[in-house]
């Protein structure tokens, strides 16, 4: 009996302690430079007060500034597309298009290729031209500006669109075309090129439409179409896989603390000069809620 009652009150105080773990406050937390101003490759040094759970950084770099740390869509810098073709054999003209969507199913079948509305981009290229019968060199694109296709929310769809004509008589015309060097960038003010899709990441879907005797084909470095059944009229489609031209990754911070040791300062070299908006979250968490308290310091970083 005797142990019974001496367990009871030890219950109770381990439930208190278990109450009080649930019941989270606002941190006591403070963040400071050593100075404002350093050079680039120079250690900066931050020094913290207070004891949060975890403490989290993010430097104001690109790609880690702490006001993005939520967002998944951005304004879209300037997108540009730009190809090398290569034209051979055969004779017609103007039997490749280049072709854009953002309002595509994408349900890659002739059905839904044909009932989507495509913009007609060709004239934006310079494709390669050979005489009859003849090969053309490999004919660089030239880079277009596809800025004003990109809708916010919306991916976008490229393709070519091949039309090969009956020919008059029995000598074949239609035309094998291949496809090098796809790129699709974009360009934020101030940035530098971001390949959005390159010609191995491009998810190229090939669509019958008319003859199934010819489709287009992947190859390592290029797409090629071919045509074996060159007598009838053909309609086939490369379209690549859906483009999320303005979507990005939530910027993220890095943890310098948990909850297994106290943190008292930090040291970080920033690489660039630029004005960075250094950012520390402090947080105390439970199994059922977090607080937090942020701390901004701005640095300016010098050559």
């Amino acid at each position: 009996m005797f142990k019974y009652k001496n367990m009871l009150p030890l219950a109770a105080i381990s439930l208190l302690f278990a109450c009080k773990r649930d019941v989270v406050e606002l941190p006591a937390f403070e963040a400071r430079a050593e100075k404002a101003e350093y050079k680039a490759g120079d250690s900066v040094l931050f020094f913290f007060s207070g004891e949060p759970d975890i403490i989290t950084f993010y430097s104001g770099e690109p790609g880690k500034e702490y006001r993005y740390k939520d967002r998944t869509d951005m304004e879209a810098g300037v997108t540009q597309l730009e190809f090398i073709s290569r034209v051979l054999y055969g004779s017609q003209a103007n039997n490749l298009k280049v072709v854009a969507s953002n309002e595509f199913t994408g349900i890659y079948d002739s059905a839904n290729v044909k009932k989507s509305s495509w913009v007609d981009i060709t004239s934006r290229f310079t494709l390669a031209t050979a005489p009859g019968g003849g090969l053309s060199a490999n004919t660089p694109s030239g880079k277009a500006d596809l800025s004003d296709l990109v809708v916010k929310g919306k991916p976008l769809y490229l393709g070519f669109q091949y039309l090969g004509e009956k020919p008059p008589g029995a000598t074949p015309t239609q035309r094998t075309w291949r496809i090098l060097g796809f790129s699709l960038t974009s360009t934020l003010p101030g940035g530098s090129p971001n390949t959005l899709v390159n010609h191995v990441s491009a998810g190229w879907l090939a669509i019958d439409v008319i003859n199934k005797a010819n489709k287009w084909a992947v190859a390592a470095d290029n797409i090629q179409f071919a045509p074996n059944g060159t007598l009838e009229v053909s309609e086939d489609w490369m379209i690549t896989k859906p483009i999320w031209v303005t979507k990005v990754a939530p910027d993220k911070g890095t943890a310098i603390k948990d909850y297994s040791k106290r943190k008292e300062s930090y040291s970080y070299v920033f690489a660039k000069p630029g004005t960075y908006t250094v950012t520390f979250v402090g947080s105390n968490t439970s199994s059922k809620e977090i607080k937090t308290v942020v701390k901004e310091i701005t640095l300016t970083i010098v050559p």
